[in-house]
């Protein structure tokens, strides 16, 4: 019995430290988003729409994916863009994922690139 209350009543809630990691990985996901232009809108209608569902959903990884097929197919990218989808991905500890984005702004720009988050 003692378990089954526990079960039902202590279930683990999402901590504050990881809700204000959510809330900041939302943040430069949403920066990013804000960065792709009109026309690339329109190329990539339903991969925006998809990224809109699943950051509704908390699905920050899905929603990055999105992000990244919409650079993919438009071949629209820009350095303030590639660095706020590096900032989303190391915020959520990809680390991988992060140091592509930054080889990219590295081959961009000329200088090595190292992403850092606050």
């Amino acid at each position: 019995m003692k378990g089954c209350a526990f079960g039902r009543i202590g279930k683990q809630m999402a901590s504050d430290e990881l809700l204000r990691s959510w809330e900041r990985t939302t943040a430069y996901l949403r920066d990013a988003r804000s960065h792709i232009s009109e026309a690339e809108e329109g190329i990539c209608s339903d991969r925006i729409a998809a990224f809109e569902e699943y950051l509704d959903h908390n699905e920050l990884e899905l929603a990055l994916d999105m992000l990244d097929d919409v650079l993919e197919e438009s071949g629209f990218e820009t350095p303030h863009l590639l660095e706020l989808m590096a900032k989303a991905a190391l915020s959520m500890g990809l680390v991988d994922r992060a140091q592509k984005y930054d080889d990219r702004l590295t081959q961009r720009r000329g200088w090595e690139y190292h992403t850092k988050i606050e």
